[in-house]
C-alpha cells in the first residue's frame, strides 16, 4: 500500500470514528428525549400525544435500533479489527450518555445504573461481532450481502417476537397497543424495503459482473 493511500485509509477511519460517536450521542439522547412525558399524557388528557410519543420512544428504543449502532460504527470505521472496537465504544458509550444526562436530569434515579447493569454486558459481549459485521457489510459478494441484511432482517423479526403486532394477552392502555402495532409495522416495512432494496442492488452488480 503506498503512503498515500495509507493516509487516506487513516484519514477514512479518523472520520469514521467521529461519524460513530455523534452517532452514539444522537441514540443516546433522542431515546432519552422520548422517554419524557407530562402530567397531561399521564392523567390521561393527551392520549393522542401519549400515543405518539410512545410509538417514537419504541422505535428508538427498539432492540434492531440498539442493535444497528454498533454495525453502524463498525461500517463507518471500516477497517475489521477498529470496526469492532467502535461497535463496543458505541454500544456501551451509547448507555453511559443516556444513563449519564437522564440522572442528571432526574429523569431516572441512582439505581438505575444498578438496574441495568445486564445491558452493559450484553453490549461489551455482542457489540464487537456486531461492530465488525458493519465493517464486512462494506464487502461484496454474498458475506457482504448476508452482512447488509442482518440489521433489516432484524427490524422485520424482532416485532413477530415480541408480539408488538399480535393481540395482547394482558390489559393495555389504547396508546400502549396502538403504539405497538404502529411502530411493530413500521419495523416490519422498513425492514422488509431494506431487504429487498439490497438483494436487488446485490443482484444487479452480480448480472454487472457477469456482462462486464
Amino acid at each position: 500500500m503506498s503512503g498515500s493511500a495509507r493516509a487516506t485509509g487513516t484519514a477514512a477511519t479518523q472520520r469514521g470514528w467521529w461519524l460513530a460517536l455523534a452517532a452514539t450521542v444522537a441514540l443516546a439522547l433522542l431515546s432519552l428525549a422520548s422517554n419524557v412525558t407530562t402530567s397531561a399524557q399521564l392523567s390521561g388528557d393527551a392520549d393522542g400525544l401519549l400515543t405518539a410519543r410512545w410509538t417514537v420512544s419504541k422505535l428508538l428504543n427498539a432492540g434492531v435500533a440498539w442493535a444497528g449502532l454498533p454495525v453502524l460504527a463498525g461500517w463507518l470505521v471500516r477497517r475489521p479489527g477498529p470496526a469492532a472496537a467502535a461497535g463496543v465504544a458505541a454500544a456501551v458509550g451509547a448507555l453511559v450518555v443516556h444513563y449519564a444526562v437522564g440522572t442528571a436530569l432526574g429523569v431516572f434515579g441512582p439505581g438505575i445504573w444498578t438496574s441495568n447493569l445486564p445491558w452493559f454486558v450484553v453490549a461489551a459481549v455482542t457489540a464487537g461481532p456486531l461492530g465488525l459485521v458493519g465493517a464486512l457489510a462494506r464487502r461484496r459478494g454474498p458475506v457482504g450481502l448476508l452482512c447488509r441484511l442482518v440489521v433489516p432482517v432484524g427490524a422485520v423479526l424482532e416485532p413477530v417476537v415480541t408480539g408488538s403486532l399480535a393481540p395482547s394477552r394482558f390489559p393495555t392502555t389504547a396508546p400502549d397497543r396502538v403504539s405497538d402495532v404502529v411502530s411493530g409495522g413500521v419495523l416490519v416495512v422498513v425492514g422488509a424495503v431494506a431487504v429487498v432494496v439490497r438483494r436487488a442492488r446485490a443482484r444487479s452488480v452480480l448480472d454487472d459482473g457477469a456482462a462486464a
